[in-house]
């Protein structure tokens, strides 16, 4: 598996993959145009490949002295395949080489991944988080 910086040209293969995380909620921005360029931009974009698929997306945000796991997605045929463990350890990474050691990452009650944030070293917050009344889990590492 590759993975790489997304480039302006990726766009579109990025928002084909994280069509996948859409949930019908009002303001749903994770696989906007917008959200998309702008997580580009900021050079927050990263795909994983094999053999020229994106098999996989993560982007991130800093928010103070924390990063936080804005988008993480693998496609439905190559789950359980060991690519959302190597995004994860890339995240770490990502995070350390910032000078920051905590990672956060957030989920919707809805894509069920407790136990994959809790198997990948994540502990779970106590408080969930609420966006336009649709509760989410709030995850949280110290690297």
């Amino acid at each position: 598996m590759n993975l790489r910086k997304a480039e302006p040209k990726d766009k579109k293969n990025i928002l084909e993959v994280t069509n996948l995380l859409y949930l019908d909620i009002p303001n749903f921005i994770w696989n906007t145009d917008e959200f998309v360029d702008r997580q580009i931009k900021n050079g927050e974009y990263f795909l994983a490949e094999t053999e020229g698929k994106t098999v996989g997306i993560i982007s991130f945000r800093q928010r103070k002295n924390k990063m936080y796991i804005k988008t993480l997605v693998v496609i439905n045929d190559r789950q359980s395949e060991g690519v959302g463990t190597q995004l994860v350890e890339f995240a770490k990474k990502f995070t350390k080489e910032k000078g920051l050691n905590v990672l956060r990452a957030c989920s919707f009650y809805e894509y069920k991944t407790v136990d994959f944030y809790l198997n990948q070293g994540f502990s779970l917050l106590e408080k969930p988080g609420i966006y336009e009344h649709h509760k989410y889990y709030r995850f949280e590492m110290r690297i």
